[in-house]
């Protein structure tokens, strides 16, 4: 397992610290990566942890970026299937078991992403968002509802979302190390690296019985947003396809019957959240609505005159 940390002390010590309660398999290495961290506290603290603990450390000399330290995380046990987890991220108790036996479900599966509060393609509740976490409920609170809900479930996806992401040695073996050319400091690279494998054959599966909280941003929140960009323009430039691809399954949304699950085991072990779930399916249709729309050749038809609009989702309920 990879772990390439930045800046962000206390999410970062979050995010290890959980590594260490959720009752790793014993043959599970971690291994965190100080990318020349400018936050002496951060690597001095990652120093102290991999004295105390089994994880190992490797410390760039200097920054390289979060897709090179990943390439070079990538080579240190050639021979073991690869996590790589941002620094960001919270586990909770045996999701790596959960993660791996969903990989090995079935040959061709190359990669798998567990669903996520801030996940994109995977998020919720509201699916494609950043999610704060409902109310009452902690990240160890959703996997167990998660786990519950779809017990062994998983769906194919178009690509792996890169906040944790299982990649099977023999499909990166195939498709090679993330494109450092292209995606630099980060942003786009999983997504490069699924259609690349892709085309050699393999899938990528969400497992639906794993939940990861997922923060965002915690060491490049200023540059996020220019990041992303780059990083959509580079994939239509490189893979053309990829935009369509994404948005037949926005369109199809096979995810939303795990969804619909979790919500039902949310609702079954706390009733007082129906008004909390409720409103994120107002939010949910609300946002599916306007996409349709933004991408509608018809201007006539305002999307406030269709559904409920953002600012008025609070009066309502």
């Amino acid at each position: 397992m990879i772990v390439p940390v930045y800046k962000n002390l206390q999410v970062t010590r979050n995010c290890l610290e959980s590594l260490l309660t959720s009752e790793l398999p014993g043959n599970v290495s971690v291994t965190i990566i100080d990318d020349a961290s400018p936050e002496q506290e951060l690597s001095a603290y990652c120093r102290d942890l991999a004295e105390k603990t089994a994880f190992k450390l490797v410390v760039n000399e200097e920054n390289q970026g979060f897709v090179a330290s990943a390439n070079k995380g990538f080579a240190l046990e050639p021979d073991a299937d690869i996590v790589l987890l941002n620094s960001d991220t919270v586990v909770t108790r045996h999701w790596l078991q959960r993660l791996q036996a969903c990989a090995y479900r079935e040959e061709a599966i190359g990669t798998v992403t567990p669903f996520s509060n801030n996940g994109t393609i995977c998020s919720y509740p509201v699916f494609q968002i950043s999610n704060d976490l409902p109310q009452q409920w902690d990240a160890a609170g959703l996997d167990r509802v998660f786990q519950q809900a779809n017990a062994g479930a998983y769906c194919e996806i178009p690509t792996a979302v890169g906040f944790c992401m299982y990649i099977k040695r023999s499909c990166l073996r195939d498709t090679g190390p993330f494109d450092e050319a292209n995606f630099g400091q980060g942003y786009g690279e999983e997504c490069d690296f699924s259609i690349r494998a892709t085309e050699s054959g393999w899938k990528h599966v969400i497992a639906a019985d794993v939940f990861v909280y997922h923060e965002g941003a915690a060491s490049f929140a200023d540059e996020s947003s220019d990041r992303k960009s780059r990083a959509d323009r580079v994939m239509t430039e490189l893979h053309p396809h990829y935009h369509a691809l994404i948005s037949e399954f926005i369109e199809s949304d096979p995810l939303s019957e795990f969804r619909s699950a979790a919500d039902a085991a949310r609702l079954a072990e706390n009733p007082a959240d129906a008004d909390a779930v409720l409103k994120e399916h107002v939010v949910e249709a609300f946002n599916t609505v306007s996409a349709l729309a933004a991408e509608s050749e018809r201007t006539d038809i305002l999307v406030s005159d269709l559904l409920i609009p953002p600012d008025e989702i609070e009066r309502q309920f």
